[in-house]
């Protein structure tokens, strides 16, 4: 009988397989790195399928889930607080569509481009000790 190092157990709990393979590996190759097979899949968005969710769901979500979004919060943060923002030479602001779409995500109708400009008012020092 071969080993499947999808399901083992680290402790002497007993347990109980099914003999179906399509149960213990529903995809072709679960072990291989291919992110293209969730491309045509068929996921269920309303469902309890969290298939789809990159980190998860539940009790059993990605630990490092709020770290994560914590880390991309605070380098965004430190962008727009060190540069000041403007338009484009030539761009006015009522030359640009602010409106959005409402779908899963809202998003903006068009793209805002914005130039960063170096704040002179800000500057790091060190702390010399």
């Amino acid at each position: 009988m071969g080993f499947d190092p999808l399901i083992f157990s680290t402790t002497s709990t007993p347990l109980i397989v099914p003999v179906s393979t399509e149960i213990l590996n529903p995809r072709e190759n679960p072990l291989d790195y291919n992110p293209k097979r969730f491309v045509d899949g068929d996921v269920d968005f309303k469902g309890q399928d969290t298939g789809f969710l990159p980190f998860g769901g539940g009790r059993r979500g990605c630990p490092s889930y709020s770290f994560g979004l914590a880390t991309v919060e605070i380098a965004l943060a430190r962008l727009l607080y060190h540069f000041d923002w403007e338009l484009p030479h030539g761009v006015e602001a009522d030359d640009k569509d602010l409106n959005e779409i409402f779908g899963l995500a809202t998003r903006k109708n068009s793209a805002l481009i914005l130039v960063p400009r170096y704040n002179r008012d800000y500057e790091m020092k060190k702390n010399d000790t």
